[in-house]
């Protein structure tokens, strides 16, 4: 008890971190595209959804737990650039001086799959990640604990595979020598368990994989029919005077079959687009169509059946490079379907193959289960499925052997999870939802490798389709061979980097930590977001596999005992903090839910911290309504806000540009005793503290656009220094005030000019229009940002949508061509459009009637500077770049036809209120 008072009241350093005034933005965003900054290294040996940079992880912890030192930056820059040796050896002896020469603790409370733990760990700090999630607590072990220790003092394996020792591979880590061993064995047990079940080839190699398709029954004929939706087997490609190579499906009475032809084909897929009504199936037999609705009920009455079609080989003459189709063999056939899972003996407690349940609802992330494989155990052929749970059953007996040569149980533990983590990542290409990836083009004009695809093409859920792929039990993409090597290989390149020590990595709640209060130096975390990917349901499909596999070995994580109410023996949905898409009974998972939940987190985050803590957020969202909703959570947890630093990584690392931009948010504990200020002294202070801010961030080289998102920080600061900020009205002053405020002071204070009349004597739509050109040119915007920046001049993008952006799936982009029309409340960024166009249509006459419509006067300034600006930033080539060009020449010429314009109207119409523009009209 006194123990723990003290920690709460004893007086501590309250210096500040580097991150409260930088964060390395550019380099950050250059490593990401890098091998060694991407995180596609650490990502290759266990997969795991949504994984942010290793770049940007390195960064946040290193600007979390250094002092603001500014001789310090460049050693920063070169951590995270190159991963230099001397920079981390530089930067681990800054941290403990910064800490009075002790090792710190941090915390990620969202640890994933354990890159900020295992960023922390090679500074030497006291590294601890808590995930709910069993699965990505595992691959936080695999990453930032097993590979981080040092095994050279084990015992020797027991495994030879032809070696002198298990020493002969030299060159190598213990751990990478080791894992190559345990692995070879459990190829080499696997193959000879199920050598009758894949039969080889004349040449005494297995081929390397196997196309499949689901089967079902004619509404119509009755007959039996394959679901294939691709004929193509290997693209053509002239470079290599390949024709490639298709599948014809060939009818006969009651039968069919298919052979293997060279080239393209133009038949028909028997399950294909349907148009608005999506797929349909089309009997080969008698042409019947039946409808998608059809097709899926078929699966739930039980209706379908697993045909195997081709069998793929490597050409024996082109270095196993080219991949070869054939129709199968009689013999490949019967052994394929002779294949059942059934004779495997069980799995400790478990039924050797998978027997849980896809919760109902879950379509959208286990999409097989809409077709009538509502088991995990059902996502797979019978021959995959016992591949599976023969090499399950393997790793445990080779886990066991090693235990009883004296090897630790740790060690042995590890050993066992690296390959467990080769099997999940073999279960990523080996369902239902595994495809034939041929690249290349019909016409023979790219490149044509062949590959297998995995299912989580869009990082949140499992694929499904009738006609896929199975990997055999020899060498060949997607198989335990090839995954061998394409996962030790990694391993090697992230052991290289090894230094520091181990993290921890625990099963727990944010929500409900497992620290003592005060205790801890630093969180640093990235949390979920909202409804981006729902982590366990997505994962539920390793987590089936692992825990027959890792049960007995890993038991705090796979124990039969974990589960939640709702889905037992599968993962805990009730504590998850995200939004879950569908309500399958039980907690709601709506926004109010997550916004609450995560609140709490960061209640324990709070609690858990000492007096002088720091708590570093990394968060990308595209709906400015998130970001508001964070900061307010932040800020309700007694933390106030010190920075926002802005990385562009998502689309670098996943390929998803759903989030262009993520902020790495640096907070600290705030004071206990904290004044109430009037909202009219905090605009002003926020205004200074922004203003001050962009001088510095000029200084410093940080571009314009993420100025804007920094911002943020400085703004926050200013409004965590008060418990509340209050209107004239004595109602608080929210914080989307200032985060508005805080955006319209970055531009303000760039002085932003547009031929020397200040931006902000221009109307705000104009405003908009002219410092989005200056920032985004013509590219495509994201909704969230295109909302910031609208927010800024206290615009509503409903409103900007048509008369100044045009929409489409990538976002928004600034409109050039003409508007609609244009009256006297126009906009000058709309009128100059306007102008272009009646130049093209009547030159300038056309061009003073628009401006005699909205009310523009020869002389007006700000239409003019408009038109300079737009004809600056668009290339010369560009039809309204020509148009204003030749206007600004005849300048003078339309200012003298205005007054013409104006009083021809007048004696037609005898008002000038009445004068409007369309141009779907003749101008003349």
């Amino acid at each position: 008890m006194s123990s723990r008072k003290s920690a709460r009241t004893t007086p501590t350093d309250v210096r500040e971190r580097l991150i409260d005034h930088w964060f390395p933005c550019a380099v950050v965003d250059a490593a990401v595209g890098s091998p060694a900054g991407s995180g596609r290294n650490e990502k290759a040996i266990f997969p795991w959804f949504a994984s942010r940079p290793i770049a940007q992880a390195r960064a946040a912890v290193l600007a979390t737990l250094l002092p603001n030192d500014t001789t310090l930056r460049p050693w920063v820059e070169r951590a995270v650039q190159e991963g230099a040796p001397g920079a981390f050896d530089q930067l681990a002896e800054a941290v403990r001086r910064n800490y009075g020469g002790r090792a710190p603790v941090m915390v990620d409370m969202f640890s994933g799959r354990g890159i900020i733990p295992l960023e922390a760990a090679r500074l030497g700090v006291s590294a601890v990640g808590t995930d709910l999630s069993p699965v990505a607590t595992f691959a936080g072990r695999l990453l930032a604990d097993w590979a981080m220790r040092d095994w050279s003092g084990e015992a020797l394996l027991p495994f030879t595979s032809g070696k002198a020792t298990a020493r002969t591979l030299a060159g190598q880590d213990r751990l990478v020598d080791d894992a190559q061993l345990f692995h070879e064995e459990i190829g080499r047990r696997t193959r000879e368990s199920l050598a009758r079940y894949y039969p080889l080839n004349p040449d005494g190699r297995p081929p390397w994989g196997y196309l499949w398709a689901v089967s079902m029954p004619c509404d119509q004929c009755r007959r039996r029919f394959p679901l294939i939706g691709s004929y193509t087997l290997r693209q053509p490609y002239r470079r290599t005077q390949d024709g490639g190579q298709s599948m014809s499906l060939v009818i006969s009475d009651d039968s069919w079959r298919v052979e293997v032809i060279e080239g393209t084909t133009d038949d028909r897929p028997t399950y294909a687009s349907a148009g608005r009504k999506g797929k349909s199936a089309r009997c080969p037999f008698c042409g019947h169509l039946h409808s998608l609705e059809t097709v899926k009920a078929k699966g739930f009455a039980g209706q379908y059946k697993d045909e195997p079609l081709v069998a793929a080989d490597f050409d024996s003459g082109d270095k196993n490079t080219r991949k070869l189709f054939r129709a199968l063999r009689d013999d490949e056939r019967k052994a394929a379907r002779a294949a059942d899972p059934a004779v495997l003996p069980k799995a400790g407690r478990l039924s050797a193959i998978p027997d849980e349940q896809v919760p109902n609802g879950n379509v959208h992330t286990v999409m097989a289960s809409g077709y009538g494989y509502t088991g995990y155990g059902q996502l797979m052929c019978d021959r995959q499925t016992l591949m599976f749970g023969t090499i399950a059953q393997e790793i445990r007996t080779c886990h066991q052997e090693v235990l009883s040569a004296g090897v630790s149980v740790d060690y042995a533990g590890a050993l066992a999870g690296f390959a467990a983590a080769t099997l999940t990542r073999m279960l990523k290409r080996a369902t239902r939802g595994a495809r034939l990836l041929t690249h290349g083009r019909p016409d023979g004009s790219s490149q044509n490798r062949v590959q297998v695809d995995h299912i989580f093409a869009n990082e949140a859920s499992l694929a499904f389709q009738f006609d896929f792929f199975e990997a055999g039990i020899g060498e060949g993409p997607g198989s335990w061979a090839g995954l061998t090597k394409t996962g030790l290989g990694p391993l090697a390149a992230h052991l290289r980097g090894r230094r520091g020590g181990s993290a921890r990595l625990r099963c727990a709640d944010a929500m409900a930590l497992p620290f003592r209060d005060g205790t801890v130096d630093a969180v640093v975390t990235d949390p979920p977001y909202y409804d981006m990917i729902e982590y366990s349901d997505a994962s539920d499909f390793f987590y089936v596999w692992l825990r027959r596999v890792l049960g007995e070995i890993q038991p705090d994580l796979f124990a039969d005992a974990i589960g939640s109410k709702v889905a037992p023996d599968l993962q805990n949905k009730d504590d998850e903090i995200i939004v879950r898409r569908v309500y399958n009974g039980g907690v709601r998972h709506d926004r109010d839910f997550y916004e609450r939940s995560l609140s709490r987190a960061f209640h324990e985050a709070r609690r858990i911290l000492r007096p002088d803590g720091h708590l570093v957020v990394v968060f990308g969202h595209s709906d400015p309504d998130a970001w508001l909703r964070l900061l307010g959570a932040l800020h309700d947890a007694s933390f106030v806000v010190t920075s926002s630093w802005p990385s562009r990584t998502e689309t670098s690392n996943t390929g998803v540009a759903s989030i262009k931009v993520t902020l790495t948010i640096g907070c600290r504990v705030a004071p206990p005793r904290r004044s109430v200020a009037t909202a009219a002294q905090v605009d002003r202070e926020v205004t200074t503290a922004v203003t001050t801010a962009v001088r510095q961030w000029e200084a410093d080289g940080l571009a314009l656009t993420d100025q804007l998102m920094a911002a943020h920080g400085p703004a926050m600061a200013v409004y965590g220094r008060y418990s509340d900020v209050l209107l004239p009205t004595g109602e608080p002053a929210g914080l989307n005030r200032y985060l508005t405020l805080a955006r319209t002071a970055v531009r303000d204070a760039s002085a932003v000019k547009i031929d020397e009349l200040p931006l902000e004597t221009f109307d705000a739509p104009t405003r908009f229009a002219v410092f989005w050109q200056r920032l985004h040119g013509r590219a495509d915007v994201p909704k969230g940002e295109a909302r910031f920046l609208a927010q800024a001049d206290n615009l509503r993008l409903e409103d900007l949508r048509g008369p100044l952006l045009t929409e489409s799936k990538s976002g928004f982009k600034l409109r050039l061509d003409a508007p609609g029309t244009v009256t006297e409340r126009s906009s000058a960024f709309e009128v100059a459009r306007a102008m272009a166009k009646a130049w093209d249509d009547g030159g300038t006459e056309a061009v003073a009637r628009v401006m005699a419509i909205a009310d523009r006067q020869a002389n007006d300034a700000h239409l003019w500077a408009v038109v300079a600006e737009i004809v600056r930033q668009l290339p010369a080539g560009e039809p309204a770049a020509k148009a204003l060009t030749a206007i600004q020449r005849n300048a003078a010429t339309i200012g003298t036809m205005i007054g013409y314009v104006i009083a021809a109207a007048e004696a037609e119409t005898d008002t000038r209120t009445q004068l409007t523009l369309s141009f779907g009209e003749d101008l003349l």
